[in-house]
């Protein structure tokens, strides 16, 4: 995928997301995405993915992305989804991305308003983009129709975007099977902020990657371990 400020790579088993306008909408779109493996959820999966696919799609109304998209398969014989999200925010700040970074961290580890510290885990690490910072959390999740709540986790990083652009590049991966995400999602997330290059930037070429390098699989394939975080540094 590449626009004029951005490149990176769309992992495959990831397509890209059409926003429905209500819950009727979404319900069609998961049916027609999961195909034959639909008939094998139960009621109550076919709803909860209705309302992720909903509130994905109210979500894409303000932020306005660059690319978005989801992936769906089974892990051990239970269905696994995931969203996959790239936007771009303006800051109206043209700074280093060095200095951009120290901000941001200083900005999402801050104390809440009542003094506690944030839920989320912060890291910095370097990718071949540049500084990024990491978070990864409990999501605002879902609420069921029938007052039940669906639990979501959310990965997200900020890479700041050369000084020209002043914005950050976000990159933020959702899933609500927490449990698949150290051996399935961890890996596809990092493989997306590996892949990230700046366009005109000496020290950041065009993307280098040829088709057939290795991607992480998605959900449905094996699983290969990679705990959060490792790939980042290779």
């Amino acid at each position: 995928m590449s626009t004029a400020t951005v490149e990176f790579r769309i992992p495959h088993g990831f397509t890209e997301f059409l926003p429905a306008e209500n819950n009727e909408e979404a319900y069609e779109a998961v049916l027609d995405r999961l195909g034959e493996a639909a008939r094998t959820l139960t009621t109550e999966q076919r709803r909860d993915l209705t309302l992720l696919y909903a509130a994905a799609s109210t979500a894409l109304d303000t932020l306005a992305p660059i690319w978005s998209g989801s992936c769906a398969g089974t892990v051990d014989g239970r269905l696994s989804t995931a969203t996959l999200t790239v936007a771009e925010i303006a800051t109206g700040a043209g700074v280093p991305p060095a200095t951009a970074a120290a901000g941001l961290m200083q900005l999402l580890t801050d104390p809440q308003a009542d003094g506690t510290p944030p839920k989320r885990q912060v890291s910095r690490l370097t990718a071949p983009a540049g500084p990024v910072v990491v978070t990864l959390e409990p999501g605002p999740g879902l609420l069921r129709t029938d007052g039940g709540h669906v639990p979501v986790l959310s990965a997200k990083a900020y890479l700041p975007m050369p000084a020209r652009d002043q914005g950050v590049l976000l990159v933020e991966l959702a899933t609500p099977d927490i449990d698949h995400w150290a051996d399935i999602y961890a890996p596809l997330f990092s493989f997306v902020v590996q892949s990230i290059r700046f366009p005109d930037e000496r020290s950041n070429p065009a993307i280098d990657q040829a088709p057939g390098d290795a991607v992480p699989d998605p959900p449905g394939a094996a699983p290969t371990t990679d705990p959060f975080g490792t790939a980042l540094h290779t």
